[in-house]
């Protein structure tokens, strides 16, 4: 028979023997019960851990790597109030429980993340609330009125964002060797993507989808270009087009996920980026395929390293490429520069480390790793977020044209198609290592608490005074009580 003891909380050692031997039953005296956790402890309880997990939420949704979302939720918990918390993040979902004490019922709250978005703006509010939270600058109930604030900002214009991505795409195609009318072409092909993955989003289509419908528009122009017999490098018009598709934040997350312990999220995350890339190369293979058999010529004509007298020429353009994609994925302004820096400067150690006969391996290794680093310093600088310059710093290393050159040589019945597409796979990889080596050197990760005995005070004590709680109703300003003062940071009213 089950022990009373175990399942009624703060009940004496009489009470427990005498609910356990007292029938139950008609006429029968009525069995005691545990007293309940009080109500308004259990709306502050709940109102914290919603308020963390819509931060976390955002960032999990923003491609943020699941340690630093489960790092946010129990850092504001913490400083919220509640000092006993565990949170699971998993790569779509996430649950956070106060754990009052070892006999009580927890206290559980779920998130589910459906839409994935590219807003850093999102990410870098939320990284200075969570700084200014915990270093007592703002009190819970001023950051939970920031949180609203940061989550309903609107986004930059649609036809700033929609400029941004075809002059990315542009600066790409005179970054990989194409002249003006390669780049006019890109131009118009990315708008063209960006206007139709709008379109399908609307519909609720899948994103592999979406990315096969996106690519063959992209070859689909290039191809009709060609065929008019206007002279332009139809695989940069791709390349550059197929970089609006691109999920850099996914190829970084999924690899670092892997690498810091939580190796669920970074396979979903490695699913996704596979998943996109399946998609654009089956929407490259529906046009490129009737296209190499009409006999229309879309051979590879420049390669990715062109003299050294053109290295500043794709410098200039990756630097300029990291910045519109910064723009598009709502970096803030102070932020823009540093963005088009770190892509510039990681491309020139590329190309300069090539021209003296290091792979390109080993040289994008190398690159991520300082990209990685740089973004970390320039993270701690600006007090925000380092996907900020991660993501668009490694935009102009992803090898698009490889994917290409790959499809390409597969159609034309070569050999080493598989080969080139697998060695696109392991520079994408190579890439999102070498930046998370980068971070972690600079900023040594740092794990969330492990309680190995779990020793919870009472529920009283995990609570101040109610003097110095703030009405719920009447806000920050007044208190539950006469002459109570301002809520000083670390609680919170229900």
């Amino acid at each position: 028979m089950t022990d009373t003891r175990r399942i009624l909380p703060h009940v004496n050692p009489r009470l427990a023997r005498r609910a356990h031997h007292t029938p139950s039953g008609p006429g029968s005296p009525p069995t005691p019960k545990a007293p309940q956790t009080s109500p308004p402890d259990i709306q502050v309880a709940y109102r914290i851990l919603n308020f963390a997990l819509r931060a976390g939420g955002a960032m999990l949704s923003c491609g943020a790597s699941t340690i630093e979302v489960e790092e946010t939720i129990l850092g504001l918990t913490s400083a919220c109030g509640l000092a006993h918390c565990e949170a699971d993040v998993t790569f779509t979902s996430m649950t956070a429980s106060y754990i009052p004490s070892p006999d009580v019922e927890p206290i559980t709250a779920v998130w589910v993340v459906r839409q994935r978005s590219v807003d850093y703006g999102q990410l870098a509010g939320i990284n200075a609330l969570r700084s200014d939270i915990r270093a007592r600058r703002i009190t819970p109930e001023q950051a939970i009125v920031r949180l609203d604030e940061i989550l309903s900002t609107p986004p930059r214009g649609q036809r700033v964002v929609l400029l941004s991505w075809a002059g990315m795409a542009t600066a790409f195609t005179i970054l990989l060797g194409g002249g003006w009318i390669a780049g006019v072409t890109a131009f118009v092909s990315a708008a063209l993507v960006t206007l139709l993955m709008r379109v399908v989003a609307r519909h609720g289509i899948p994103y592999f989808f979406q990315a096969a419908m996106g690519s063959a528009v992209a070859t689909g122009i290039a191809t009709g270009v060609v065929a008019l017999h206007i002279h332009v490098q139809p695989p940069m018009v791709v390349a550059g087009g197929i970089m609006v598709l691109v999920p850099g934040y996914a190829l970084v997350a999924s690899v670092r996920d892997a690498i810091t312990g939580f190796p669920l999220s970074g396979s979903a995350h490695g699913l996704e980026v596979l998943l996109t890339a399946a998609g654009i190369l089956t929407g490259v293979a529906v046009v490129l395929y009737p296209a190499v058999a009409s006999g229309i010529s879309l051979d590879l004509t420049s390669s990715y390293s062109g003299p050294i007298q053109q290295v500043p020429v794709q410098v200039v353009a990756a630097g300029i490429a990291s910045c519109l994609y910064a723009v598009a994925a709502m970096v803030p302004n102070r932020s823009l520069v540093y963005s088009g820096a770190v892509g510039a400067c990681g491309l020139a150690i590329v190309l300069l480390l090539g021209h003296v006969g290091i792979s390109s391996e080993a040289s994008t290794a190398v690159a991520a790793v300082l990209i990685g680093a740089a973004g970390a310093i320039l993270g701690r600088k600006q007090r925000t977020h380092a996907f900020l310059y991660i993501v668009p710093g490694v935009m102009p290393l992803v090898p698009g044209l490889t994917l290409y050159k790959g499809m390409l040589d597969l159609f034309n019945h070569s050999n080493a198609g598989l080969g080139t597409l697998m060695h696109a796979l392991t520079v994408g990889l190579t890439i999102a290592a070498g930046v998370t080596l980068g971070e972690l050197i600079i900023r040594p990760l740092r794990h969330p608490r492990v309680r190995h005995h779990l020793v919870r005070p009472h529920l009283a004590e995990s609570h101040p005074p109610e003097e110095h709680r703030i009405d719920p109703v009447t806000g920050p300003e007044a208190s539950v009580g006469s002459g109570a003062e301002p809520l000083p940071a670390g609680t919170i009213s229900p």
